[in-house]
């Protein structure tokens, strides 16, 4: 009975610690192509949990010289839990923290942008189920139950195409360009209990042993 008790308490914990974890979504960041009267769709799962997704669009506004190609874009979001976008660089850890410290440009609603052809950039990604204290319309703002992602874009001859994104679900961020998922530290008293754990089975195994 003690035996089935220490591996239970073990399991557990074991298994409150793996679902902790978070990971990649599947097709996380599609892309939607020309939108009429929107511009370029980027699709977003805004909740892995709630099977949600939201979208922005880049539209194309013009040509900022020297260009023989449209150049610059618009920005615009879906009006739903929305997702907020960030200028960023390849291998940036993409988390709350450095969104909190507005350390990266922070694409607004309305606002032109010049992506010159042929250069790939990086957006980072911040959506969620819902909002979260303080509401629309005075960003910034945050989401409950969040996610991060990251979407490679490049201006081809004018004709805004992806190359590559990804979205995590679980952890609290993911390196911009790959898979990496930033994974959520532990709190102290799971570790607590994961040695104790450990330890209790490591006992048992020992006595048992010794009684053989």
């Amino acid at each position: 009975m003690k035996t089935k008790l220490f591996l239970l308490i073990w399991l557990q914990v074991s298994v409150a610690l793996v679902q902790a974890q978070g990971y990649v979504v599947p097709n996380g960041v599609t892309y939607g192509g020309l939108n009429a009267g929107n511009g370029y769709e980027i699709d977003v799962i805004s909740s892995e949990a709630y099977s949600r997704s939201t979208r922005f669009f880049l539209n194309p506004v013009g040509k900022t010289q020297p260009t023989v190609y449209t150049n610059t874009f618009s920005f615009s979001e879906f009006l739903d839990s929305g997702v907020r976008v960030f200028l960023v660089s390849s291998n940036d850890a993409i988390s709350l923290q450095p969104i909190l410290s507005q350390s990266w440009t922070e694409l607004g609603y309305g606002t032109s942008y010049v992506f010159q052809s042929g250069v790939p950039f990086y957006l980072a990604l911040y959506t969620g189920s819902f909002f979260a204290p303080p509401y629309p319309p005075n960003p910034p703002f945050d989401y409950l139950d969040p996610e991060f992602g990251w979407v490679e874009l490049v201006n081809n001859q004018g004709v805004i195409q992806m190359l590559g994104g990804a979205i995590e679900y679980g952890g609290v961020g993911i390196v911009a360009g790959t898979q990496i998922v930033i994974q959520a530290v532990p709190e102290p008293n799971a570790w607590s209990l994961l040695g104790l754990s450990a330890l209790l089975v490591g006992g048992w195994h020992w006595k048992n042993r010794g009684a053989a």
